[in-house]
């Protein structure tokens, strides 16, 4: 099993390449398939926004929007054709698979 994080620079791009994963015969939206047929697990993570508390106004803040929408892809064996281009490395993680 490999896993490997990929960032993308739209939800809609994300959404093509993970229904290319999918049967054809899938109805589930893009967001909701977790198995496919090359894939043990694909959890997205979407866009990951960074906030700040502020304890004393008790107040969520926007400190950074983010640009790319996160997947994380554990295969079956190799990566999807044309996953690699998207293919991050980051050094703190957002998500493991059990």
């Amino acid at each position: 099993m490999i896993v490997k994080q990929y960032s993308f620079p739209s939800e809609e791009i994300a959404k093509e390449m993970i229904l290319e994963l999918a049967q054809e015969e899938n109805e589930l939206p893009f967001n909701k398939i977790t198995v496919t047929e090359s894939t043990h697990g694909i959890a997205i993570l979407g866009f990951q926004d960074k906030y700040e508390f502020d304890e004393e106004n008790e107040e969520i803040t926007l400190v950074k929007k983010a640009e790319f929408y996160d997947v994380d892809v554990m295969w079956k064996g190799r990566s999807g054709y044309g996953w690699s281009s998207y293919e991050v490395n980051p050094k703190t993680p957002n998500h493991k698979f059990a």
